[in-house]
C-alpha cells in the first residue's frame, strides 16, 4: 500500500506513519505552526515521546474538515506541543467580552 493510501483502522501509527513522519519532519526541521510560542522554532529530536518541543506532523487542513491524512501537501513539521494545542481544527479568534452588559 503506498504511503498516500491510509487505512483508517491503523490510525496514525505503525511503520508507514513513522516513515512519513521522518520524511515530513527530518532532523533540522523548524516548526511551521502559525501559533508557535516555543522558545525555539527548531524541532528538537531525541527527547522523550510526546515532549512539547519534540517532532510531530501537523495537518494543514484538519481531518475533521476534510483534509487528506497522508497527502504530503497537507502535512508540515511542528512541535508536538504546537500541534496538540491546535486540536482538531483551526483556532478562531476570540472576541473580547464586555463586562458592561447594559451599555
Amino acid at each position: 500500500m503506498p504511503l498516500n493510501e491510509w487505512d483508517p483502522r491503523r490510525g496514525r501509527g505503525g511503520r508507514r506513519w513513522r516513515e512519513l513522519t521522518r520524511e515530513v519532519c527530518p532532523p533540522g526541521s523548524m516548526c511551521e505552526a502559525e501559533r508557535c510560542k516555543a522558545s525555539t522554532r527548531e524541532i528538537i529530536f531525541g527527547l522523550r515521546r510526546n515532549h512539547p518541543l519534540g517532532p510531530s506532523v501537523d495537518h494543514i487542513v484538519s481531518l475533521k474538515k476534510g483534509g487528506h491524512p497522508t497527502a504530503r501537501e497537507n502535512l508540515r513539521p511542528a512541535h508536538f506541543g504546537c500541534n496538540s494545542s491546535r486540536g482538531s481544527g483551526e483556532h478562531e479568534q476570540r472576541r473580547p467580552r464586555s463586562r458592561n452588559w447594559a451599555v
